[in-house]
């Protein structure tokens, strides 16, 4: 039985899929919170899981989540679990954060430090627990006090010391995705952020147009896929071993944010020509009344001029020979553009 926090979002809804696809003997325990009941249930129907999935209306922020006198009951069942409920906004407040990221996290894992027949956990941190660390970042790092861009990496930061400092009572694996992005085949995403909010800016400019160059324009900026994200958790979470490990699930070869750019431009069509300026003054400029009818988040600039690379020596061993490998960008890029222009209403409606 596996435990699973998440659902209906979008990656929690993806790798539901997949665990469920991959074994059709496994059955799930969906913790949800009550306004996202009736989602869940329309999803489970659609996906043929409704016979194989109980939902429990509980909360990740309330001490027993929500369970109250079922929390024991669940304890026992959970054979396997993945925590992957968390707030994702580069802008949250950070007791907003705090509360949903750490101290979720935190009773997450009281409950399954509770549950004798656990074999397995999988934890979905980000890479970008690296907050303002340069350089190389690897695997088997996680303290630092280099300090972070925003809340959001500030509090995700601290849920996986939390993750880690018990990982000897409760059988771990870490994922550290990157900033994901639609699906490599098809393009298909319902979370217009991150990278969608540069592609809608390109795409409401003139076809000839200027537009900000932040920094150098050379420092990388890591891409992944949402297929390929989900599909390497999936299998990670099915095969033995390797517990106690953190896997950065990254781009080997990202582009760098001009080449993005000029990436982008070109499957949009524009002509642009690029004025760099300082990260600072970039920022600065999507705070004005222009800067917001473009929709990119002053927060995301800083993702465009960071110089780190983020070494997946454990992911790359551990899923050699398994096919489920990164792609370039330039290869899946047309996808996404594509569905995000068959999508523009639902798009636009974010920003």
């Amino acid at each position: 039985m596996t435990f699973l926090t998440g659902v209906p979002g979008f990656l929690g809804t993806r790798l539901l899929r997949r665990l469920a696809t991959a074994d059709p003997e496994q059955s799930f325990l969906l913790l949800v919170q009550p306004k996202f009941e009736a989602r869940t249930r329309t999803l489970l129907a659609d996906l043929g899981l409704h016979d194989r999935a109980d939902v429990l209306r509980g909360d990740i922020t309330a001490p027993d989540l929500g369970l109250g006198d079922q929390y024991d009951a669940v304890a026992e069942r959970i054979t396997r679990a993945v925590h992957l409920a968390a707030v994702y906004d580069l802008t949250i407040p950070r007791d907003v954060g705090w509360q949903v990221n750490v101290d979720g996290t935190r009773h997450v894992l009281d409950l399954l430090a509770q549950s004798p027949n656990l074999e397995r956990f999988g934890y979905v941190s980000t890479a970008y627990v690296s907050g303002e660390r340069t350089g190389t970042i690897y695997e088997d790092e996680l303290v630092h006090d280099a300090g972070f861009k925003n809340f959001y990496e500030e509090t995700k930061y601290h849920a996986e010391v939390l993750v880690q400092d018990r990982m000897d009572e409760i059988p771990t694996l870490i994922f550290r995705p990157s900033i994901v992005v639609g699906d490599s085949e098809t393009g298909e995403t319902d979370k217009f952020d991150g990278l969608y909010f540069v592609l809608n800016a390109l795409r409401r400019l003139p076809r000839y147009t200027l537009m900000t160059r932040v920094g150098a324009g050379t420092e990388p900026v890591n891409l992944v896929p949402v297929d390929f994200a989900v599909d390497a958790m999936g299998h990670l979470l099915r095969t033995e071993g390797r517990v106690g490990t953190v896997f950065h699930l990254t781009d080997p070869r990202p582009l760098t944010a001009q080449a993005v750019m000029e990436l982008l431009a070109n499957l949009l069509d524009k002509r642009v020509a690029y004025v760099p300026v300082p990260p600072g003054l970039a920022q600065a400029m999507m705070n004005t009344g222009m800067g917001r009818s473009l929709g990119i988040a002053p927060e995301l600039i800083d993702y465009f001029d960071h110089p780190s690379d983020y070494d997946a020596s454990n992911a790359r061993t551990a899923l050699h020979g398994t096919g489920i490998a990164c792609p370039s960008l330039p290869d899946y890029a047309p996808a996404m553009v594509e569905y995000a222009r068959r999508h523009e209403a639902r798009a636009s409606a974010m920003y």
